[in-house]
């Protein structure tokens, strides 16, 4: 099982996976990029850095190689093509898997095998001459195997090579708990070295500041590690710090202490760094060999106080305050604030029994807090769509592979904030409509070329808000739906009657259908004709609405329009037959008095007419009670949801409330038109009304009329 700080780990290695995959498309675009390159470069670096340090064995030499690839891409050894791209996805998806996995290390031989399969397909790029980086695990099972004389000859077998590692810390690095003498001692542990301590910026006892840092080193190493092998030892520093690693010339300079000797003294004499230069009399200079460029960090200078100082007075201004919180956290907080409304209303309903304005102040001063307190815990529950966009831009990159097409994904509203379990709700919808308009809607190249239209085709997310709701749209400018062909395929399936009259509306809302798909073949990518119909039971789960629009040979748009939150809505509370129904607020329009307008009925059912507009009535005592109202002693509500609007006849109105919303249960969930209930102040249970459901229901009543 994970500690704490593993999972810690595991969810910041997902942040970086995730990092890495966006600039991948970036990278596709532009492959000579090199600051992207160097993006994709730090994050892998840092996966497998902070994998090695809490144990993920695996995970960091796969990552390592991984790693080793962009190396060769950043160094100019090797070229980006989509090859590598895809590979890199592909390896992502691995990445991910061993995160899921949650140990250090494989044990299952299967395991073992698909990782070395993994790597073979990596090293598949490597240029001739290019070492394998072999794990832990690899390493010990080769010892022993040599240490038995039957062992092959090891991939590294080049020998020790010499560096120059120069580390000069800032004087803050002290302030965040890092103590740069392990770090020397993980250094000189990869081999033989010396040291070189320069001291010639330490002050007098009078102005030693314990705090600060005012010592830095150079080493010279004698490893057969590799160069990214020492550069992992300041990986958690590398911004707080200036270093660089340098190749020295081949041989055993450590052991030739008469030339060594008298550079070194000379060095801590004149507190000067030694160069590369310094060592040229031990040996011709080697071949150039690939290595990270360091960073560049600003040098400090004089008494070192000023760089340091600026670099995190800039630091300090750029600044975000932020911490990562548990989900499971702020559900419990959201559900707190929840009951804390429903404590509230009864606080306001006794200041109103037992009339007293000092009662009264303190409800209304309490009304006041717990609704900025609801407002401030909901918003911290939102979470920006853009989040999720990375899956469906992979999912069309995918497609269009799969399926032989040209199709650009474009975004819009990314970073619109929605609340994470309507997020959670939306994915699979998204999926399903994006996927349909990649194999349905986006023609082939040569199609669209032949229509006169541009041989990629392109797939828009478009987020927007909409009053109180967010819109959430999927668009492509393929061939568009044919309701004829849709209509002939309902008939077929038995949807609908052959001498049914529909508006090309209605028909286009005919995919939504249990099982309908105009497909003429079932792949694995859709013709099943479940798609649709998932994608309207999941988006009313959420008290939400899925629409379609579509033009032959221009494009289809399918519209989702969801709340911004589950938990807590401004409703308003009505009566009928003495039970209490709740209007989500954002929905009313307007209250009319019955004398206001004149109730007619015709074959279709009942309508007023309202500011020049025919709007249907819908009497909700024959729904829920089975009995007409008694149209003289009604409201009428005025509820429009999206663009349909439709008056509602209540027996009175009570007024608004901030109504805690409470799912029905799983026997009650089947239930049309209702989408919850909630607990009032007075301890009443009051049922909420999903405008869009019962609208639903109130069409499906007049289509059958149509049909009779």
């Amino acid at each position: 099982m994970l500690d704490k700080f593993q999972l810690k780990f595991v969810e910041e290695a997902q942040d970086n996976v995730a990092a890495i995959e966006e600039a991948l498309f970036e990278l596709e675009k532009s492959p000579d990029d090199n600051e992207i390159i160097e993006r994709l470069f730090r994050s892998m670096h840092t996966i497998k850095g902070s994998g090695a340090m809490f144990g993920f064995n695996d995970l960091s030499h796969f990552t390592h190689n991984l790693e080793t690839l962009y190396d060769l891409v950043r160094n100019g050894k090797l070229s980006i093509n989509k090859d590598i791209i895809s590979l890199t996805f592909e390896s992502l998806d691995y990445i991910r898997q061993l995160l899921d996995l949650g140990e250090g290390s494989l044990t299952d031989p299967d395991d073992i095998k698909r990782q070395k399969d993994y790597i073979a397909k990596i090293t598949k790029f490597f240029p001739e001459g290019q070492t394998l980086t072999l794990s832990s695990a690899e390493k010990a099972a080769l010892a022993a195997k040599q240490a038995a004389g039957n062992a092959p000859e090891p991939p590294k077998a080049q020998g020790p090579r010499n560096y120059l590692v120069t580390f000069a810390p800032f004087e803050t690095l002290l302030d965040n708990g890092t103590n740069p003498l392990f770090m020397l001692d993980d250094l000189t542990a990869l081999g033989s070295y010396r040291t070189i301590a320069f001291t010639g910026q330490v002050p007098s006892v009078d102005n030693f500041e314990p705090l600060k840092l005012y010592v830095k080193w150079q080493v010279i190493l004698s490893t057969d590690q590799d160069i990214n092998d020492i550069m992992d030892v300041f990986i958690f520093v590398e911004d707080e710090c200036r270093m660089d690693v340098s190749e020295l010339p081949d041989g055993d300079i450590l052991s030739d202490k008469e030339k060594l000797d008298p550079i070194i003294a000379k060095a801590i004499e004149t507190q000067t760094e030694l160069k590369v230069e310094d060592f040229a009399s031990f040996k011709q200079q080697p071949k150039p060999q690939p290595q990270p460029e360091p960073q560049a960090q600003p040098q400090p200078s004089g008494t070192g106080n000023a760089t340091p100082a600026k670099k995190n007075e800039k630091a300090q201004d750029n600044k975000i305050s932020s911490i990562r919180v548990s989900s499971d956290k702020i559900d419990e907080l959201v559900n707190a604030v929840s009951e804390l409304v429903t404590m509230q209303a009864q606080l306001n309903l006794m200041a109103d029994k037992h009339n007293d304005p000092t009662l009264s102040a303190i409800a209304e001063q309490m009304e006041k807090i717990t609704r900025q307190l609801r407002d401030n815990s909901f918003s911290i529950s939102l979470i920006p769509l853009q989040g999720e966009i990375m899956q469906f831009q992979r999912l069309v990159r995918d497609l269009c592979i799969k399926l032989g097409k040209q199709m650009e994904f474009i975004v819009e509203g990314g970073e619109i904030e929605l609340d994470k379990n309507i997020i959670d709700h939306l994915k699979d919808p998204l999926l399903h409509i994006i996927r349909n308009s990649g194999d349905h809607g986006v023609e082939s190249p040569e199609e669209r070329v032949k229509a006169g239209k541009d041989p990629v085709g392109k797939i828009m997310l478009k987020a927007f808000y909409s009053g109180s709701s967010v819109i959430v749209q999927v668009s492509d400018d393929g061939k568009g739906m044919d309701p004829e062909k849709i209509r002939k395929k309902a008939i077929e399936k038995g949807l609908i009657d052959a001498n049914t009259k529909l508006s090309d509306k209605e028909t286009l809302n005919l995919i939504f259908a249990s099982g309908f798909s105009t497909s003429e073949k079932i792949s694995d990518v859709s013709g099943r004709g479940v798609g649709m119909d998932v994608v309207r039971s999941k988006i009313q789960e959420i008290r939400g609405e899925v629409t379609v629009d579509s033009v032959l040979g221009q494009g289809t748009t399918i519209s989702m329009e969801l709340p911004l939150t589950l938990s807590i809505i401004d409703g308003l509370l009505t009566r009928i037959s003495g039970e209490q129904y709740v209007f989500p607020f954002s929905n009313v329009e307007r209250i009319l008095q019955p004398s206001e307008v004149k109730i007619s009925e015709n074959q279709l059912g009942d309508f007023f007419v309202y500011g020049g507009e025919q709007l249907p009535s819908i009497d909700l005592n024959k729904i829920f009670h089975d009995k007409p109202s008694d149209l003289e002693n009604t409201k009428i509500i005025i509820v429009q949801q999206g663009e349909r609007r439709v008056g509602m006849i209540v027996d009175a109105v009570v007024g608004e409330f901030q109504i805690v919303v409470k799912p029905l249960g799983r026997y009650l969930r089947s239930i049309d038109m209702i989408s919850g209930a909630s607990v009032m102040g007075d301890g009443s249970l009051s049922l909420i009304i999903d405008p869009g459901r019962l609208i639903n229901y109130y069409n499906q009543q007049k289509l059958r009329r149509k049909q009779q």
